[in-house]
């Protein structure tokens, strides 16, 4: 019965360090800032996509998160790893219709921007074009 228990025990102990290990891949660092549109007024609702430029040797990963009220935020789980990345912006209006809850778009095609984050915790704002 104590041979049993003592396995059991050692068991547990290795799951738990297992589950509690690090995450895989690089480290990421949190991203936030405002959006804003090209009369200052800040986008109400939309997504930011943050892709990293592999042409310009950037192999880590990407990420997407919410516009609300003119502010986005990354936590460092779901971060970026600094680097050269390609910033897609999808600004809408927020007022929700039929079945699209962010609204309607407030320009005719998506902002695309180049940028290169440092390797920490930052923050970074956008302007975008709304013709």
């Amino acid at each position: 019965m104590a041979q049993a228990t003592a396995l059991l025990s050692l068991f547990a102990v290795i799951v738990v360090q297992a589950g509690c290990g690090g995450r895989d891949g690089p480290e990421r660092y949190t991203l936030s800032g405002s959006i804003s549109m090209s009369d200052g007024k800040p986008v109400p609702a939309g997504e930011i996509n943050f892709e990293p430029d592999h042409l310009a040797g950037n192999s880590g990963p990407g990420s997407m998160v919410q516009i609300k009220q003119g502010k986005y935020s990354l936590s460092a789980d779901q971060g970026v790893v600094g680097g050269k990345y390609i910033v897609t912006i999808s600004p809408f209006d927020g007022v929700a219709f039929g079945e699209s809850i962010q609204g309607k778009p407030l320009s005719k095609a998506q902002h695309v921007e180049n940028i290169d984050l440092p390797s920490k915790n930052s923050t970074h704002d956008f302007k975008v074009t709304t013709k």
